[in-house]
């Protein structure tokens, strides 16, 4: 449940990821990122991140997830940098927007990509050697003019990054947020996108009801309920779900009782 709020605070769906923090806590209040996502939606952004920031221009193909794990530590910190900015959906960050990043700046290029170390066996560079004296020449001819700079690739539109950025998670097994980017794509028409959108909601009921079944065989009740709260987000009308968390919820309940 928790991840699932992610996904919807990730849209700027705030009202329903609360309630789902909430049923999260209910199960289990112990919960550490279920309690991190309360505290970033109910805290002050300026107290619990501190005054102190410095400005970021906003890489292409950065996420506030992203950029929250490269400069507080923890990517699930993206929904209070978003309120710390007034961005009210983080998923829509785009390249070229400045963001306020609390703390100090880092010193000037240590964001740059850095040279590899040479290794203890790696060969020195050559010694360089002198060029042997220029001999006379003939007289140059004229050498052809330079051909055309390749003219710049276009821009991408926020379809085709949204596209993007879900093949991206898809390819790290993230399907929940690749279908979130997926599920942007199609509703910015980009072509391709709700075919993608069917094909991972599909891999990930198949995902949660896999889940749900091992939990039920190891007697992991809340497990099992968890994961067919999962199947039945995605698929309201999977009647299977229903009667397996059914079954999960009235052997719970009998449990309980026994204890």
């Amino acid at each position: 449940m928790a991840m699932s709020a992610v996904d919807m605070l990730e849209a700027g769906q705030e009202d329903q990821a609360r309630a789902e923090i909430q049923r999260a806590l209910a199960l289990d209040s112990t919960n550490k990122l279920a309690n991190s996502l309360m505290r970033q939606i109910t805290g002050d952004p300026a107290q619990m991140l501190g005054r102190e920031s410095f400005s970021y221009t906003v890489r292409p193909n950065d996420t506030l997830s992203r950029i929250a794990g490269r400069f507080m530590g923890d990517i699930y910190s993206f929904y209070i940098l978003a309120r710390y900015n007034d961005i009210k959906v983080p998923s829509r960050v785009a390249g070229g927007q400045v963001l306020r990043i609390p703390g100090k700046a880092p010193p000037p290029g240590s964001l740059d990509p850095q040279p590899a170390p040479r290794g203890r066996n790696t060969p020195a560079p050559a010694p360089v050697v002198a060029p042997p004296p220029a001999v006379q020449a003939p007289a140059p001819v004229a050498a052809p003019a330079p051909a055309p700079s390749p003219a710049p690739a276009p821009e991408l539109s926020p379809g085709e990054k949204a596209m993007r950025n879900a093949e991206s998670w898809e390819r790290s097994n993230r399907l929940d947020r690749a279908l979130d980017e997926y599920k942007r794509a199609a509703s910015l028409e980009q072509p391709g996108a709700q075919a993608k959108v069917d094909a991972v909601r599909k891999k990930l009921i198949d995902r949660y009801t896999l889940a749900a079944r091992t939990a039920f065989a190891k007697q992991d009740l809340a497990g099992s309920i968890k994961a067919w709260d999962n199947v039945l987000e995605l698929d309201p009308n999977n009647e299977l779900a229903k009667l397996e968390r059914q079954k999960a919820v009235a052997l719970k309940a009998k449990v309980d009782q026994l204890k």
